[in-house]
């Protein structure tokens, strides 16, 4: 949940580069993500490499696909019902894209 904060906070905010502000947001993000690798399933560090890979970003359709496969899993290990339809988690965190 952390890690989905702090993106929310940098697509959102947007902080300036060398602020405190952008210097606190980092080092959330990065603390969201050491716990993720500490405490997260095989399959969720696994999709949250991908996204990595895929410079973790919402620029291209690979990369929210990527993203919402990542969220998915994450919320199945969380013990959440698994949600047949990623495009319902897409609609949610991205708004609906054509």
């Amino acid at each position: 949940m952390d890690y989905l904060k702090c993106i929310c906070e940098q697509a959102q905010f947007r902080p300036l580069s060398g602020t405190k502000e952008q210097q606190e947001l980092f080092s959330r993000t990065a603390d969201s993500k050491a716990r993720i690798c500490l405490y997260g399933s095989k399959e969720a560090i696994s999709a949250f490499s991908h996204f990595e890979v895929l410079g973790a970003a919402m620029g291209s359709t690979e990369q929210r696909i990527a993203f919402i496969q990542m969220v998915s899993v994450m919320r199945t290990d969380s013990g959440s019902e698994l949600c047949l339809n990623n495009s319902d988690i897409q609609n949610v965190l991205l708004g609906v894209k054509d």
